[in-house]
């Protein structure tokens, strides 16, 4: 994103009437992005059976995780990351 980008964006944010629990739920959303992004696939891993529990170990839990996995691969190649 342009400087200009994230200054719209930032203004936007502070604009919004956030609760407490809003502003830390959306600095984690941006906390974990950061994180993912340069995370090997075993962390990544790591991290979904963390906040998936039990869930992770029924088969939707392992197809949610292999979609995801693979999702940006199945993306066209003109649409945008």
């Amino acid at each position: 994103m342009t400087t200009l980008a994230l200054n719209n964006l930032w203004t936007y944010l502070q604009g919004l009437a956030l609760s407490q629990s809003d502003k830390e739920w959306l600095a984690n959303k941006l906390i974990m992005s950061a994180n993912t992004a340069t995370s090997t696939s075993e962390e990544r891993k790591a991290r979904f059976l963390e906040l998936a529990g039990s869930w992770s170990e029924t088969a939707e839990g392992e197809e949610f995780y292999q979609m995801m996995k693979h999702r940006n691969e199945e993306r066209p190649a003109n649409r945008l990351h």
